[in-house]
């Protein structure tokens, strides 16, 4: 399992050495965002090229990439590699593994407002009853670390944010972290944080069989 993160400067325009690396149909799709979001999109292309050309032993620009029915990022070429793309403000993520599904999630420490309201649509009971005696300095924080540790989670499963931040509970143990719920197989998923410095939080899970192969 490998987890790389990229920082970028999105006050910055992405460099031509970047740009070279995508597919003309990236290219377009990135000449039609908005100058602040291009650099980290185009980032985290080349980012994830360049993690997987490093694996397989080619050029970056080698790398072809796709789609599965769940809509999880793929190599066509390399069936038996899995990947995993995200991206925030100012950083990008990318998790490669060799032994079964893994996803990544990272997000920018920010203020979000109704912070009350997000809470009751991403935590579970327990999760909730925590949450409710996190000191108000640390609140924002908490909550987006735990939406990340879920969105890894649910990514990895290939259900995304329609299978339910609050169907299943994340939980922090002696262990490290545990996923909790009357869900299917909650016991095969670990959920692991990534170090981001202060301005990031970031999380990566996978397949609890796999981690012995890995």
């Amino acid at each position: 399992m490998d987890v790389h993160l990229s920082m970028v400067d999105e006050s910055e325009p992405a460099a031509a050495a970047d740009w070279s690396l995508l597919t003309e149909a990236e290219r377009d799709r990135a000449a039609r965002m908005s100058c602040t979001g291009r650099p980290v999109w185009i980032r985290s292309r080349v980012l994830l090229r360049t993690v997987v050309a490093r694996h397989l032993g080619c050029a970056p620009r080698e790398v072809r990439l796709g789609r599965d029915p769940r809509g999880r990022p793929v190599l066509p070429d390399a069936p038996g590699t899995h990947i995993s793309l995200a991206h925030t403000t100012g950083c990008c993520a990318v998790a490669l593994s060799t032994a079964g599904p893994v996803g990544v999630d990272i997000e920018r420490v920010r203020p979000v407002s109704l912070p009350d309201g997000l809470a009751r649509r991403v935590l579970g009971p327990a999760e909730l009853d925590e949450w409710s005696r996190v000191p108000a300095p640390d609140r924002t924080r908490w909550l987006l670390r735990r939406w990340t540790w879920k969105e890894a989670l649910l990514k990895a499963e290939g259900s995304g944010l329609p299978g339910g931040l609050r169907s299943f509970e994340v939980r922090r143990t002696a262990a490290g972290l545990r996923v909790q719920a009357e869900r299917r197989r909650p016991e095969r998923w670990w959920v692991a944080e990534v170090p981001a410095g202060w301005r990031h939080v970031a999380a990566v899970a996978g397949d609890l069989r796999t981690v012995a192969a890995d």
